[in-house]
């Protein structure tokens, strides 16, 4: 569907994030141009300096036009959407054109997944389906039998099984189902903020249900964001962004199901077939959204004994991880670029609408 607007009346607008959170405005702020979109299931906030209104709502028109697409087109059980059209071709062994965009996400994907050693995979769409995490869990909901998920273990699909050539894409494994859920928002976030940058624009924010980039400043200062505790209504650290960096987030509170003391959620570790339970939530902070947005994804599946040589293998200097226990961890820049939320400090909390 396309994106819904809600818009931001106030100079200073107070972004509702899921976990990052942007700092609270200073009157030295500049006069901001703020909309809210509803795309790909959330909340897209943006904030930007334009030179003049006309060219802001202009921009706005593109980047509504952008969120159409990867609403449709990316999202793997979007009826009619160009993913899902990838996938049928795939299940039945049919090679099927893909357009340059969708071509050049499917690569990054492939390059991602390699380079994290599969901790992310996208490949994982029928693994998706069988946890049924795919759409809303329905009352009732309880985990696949084990049966079927030693059979993923088996014979698991992976994406690297896909091949890219002349515009075609084609796999010799019918089972093969991609879900870009894990990278899509990153590359769409990287989209948005090259048109930003080709009309010029030097500061802006461009926010996705928490997850976000951000170019120049706000106003005399950098980009400050809250890094909000997954298990409560608080802000565990503020962090400051620099110019063109993103911050993206993985966790186990974004769809879930609890079970007593258990918490099952959609964040699933390709090579076991189960939901990586052993992590909270994970940060990460990049020089893009896309690399950002999939390696969030790797470093919680990769747990506490494997995140830190990951990081490394995937060139990510900032990281946060919290432990299902409530512990955090962290990579030394990220701890040279946060300092600890105290009471009355600039970060707020507030309710996703």
């Amino acid at each position: 569907m396309p994106p819904r607007f809600e818009p931001v009346t106030r100079s200073c607008a107070i972004l509702a994030l899921s976990l990052l959170l942007v700092a609270a405005c200073r009157p030295s702020s500049p006069r901001l141009l703020s909309e809210r979109m509803f795309a790909m299931a959330t909340w897209v906030d943006l904030e930007i300096e334009p030179t003049g209104r006309a060219q802001g709502r202009a921009l706005l028109t593109e980047i509504e036009r952008l969120l159409n697409t990867a609403e449709r087109d990316y999202y793997a059980w979007a009826p009619g959407g160009e993913l899902a059209g990838l996938n049928a071709a795939l299940a039945g062994g049919r090679p099927t054109t893909v357009s340059p965009a969708l071509g050049d996400l499917l690569q990054r994907a492939q390059v991602l997944a390699a380079t994290s050693h599969g901790h992310f995979d996208p490949g994982v769409g029928a693994l998706v389906e069988l946890w049924g995490f795919h759409v809303a869990p329905a009352p009732g909901w309880r985990p696949p039998p084990a049966q079927a998920i030693e059979g993923w273990r088996t014979r698991p699909a992976s994406i690297r099984s896909l091949t890219l050539r002349d515009g075609q894409a084609s796999s010799s494994d019918t089972r093969l189902r991609i879900d870009l859920g894990g990278i899509a928002k990153g590359y769409v976030l990287d989209r948005i903020v090259a048109v930003l940058r080709e009309a010029g624009i030097a500061n802006a924010l461009v926010n996705a249900g928490g997850d976000l980039r951000v170019l120049g400043r706000r106003g005399d200062r950098p980009w400050h964001i809250g890094v909000r505790d997954p298990r409560g209504a608080g802000v565990l650290h503020t962090l400051t962004l620099q110019d063109g960096e993103a911050a993206f987030t993985s966790g186990d509170y974004e769809r879930f199901v609890k079970q007593g003391s258990r918490r099952w959620h959609h964040i699933l570790d390709p090579a076991t077939g189960q939901p990586a339970l052993h992590t909270a939530a994970v940060t990460v902070v990049a020089a893009d959204g896309t690399t950002a947005d999939a390696a969030a994804t790797a470093l919680l599946v990769a747990g506490p004994a494997r995140w830190r040589a990951l990081a490394k293998d995937l060139g990510i200097d900032f990281v946060l991880r919290v432990d299902i226990d409530g512990s955090t961890a962290m990579t030394a820049p990220m701890r040279a670029r946060i300092t600890a939320a105290t009471p009355g400090s600039s970060a707020i909390l507030v309710p996703a609408p």
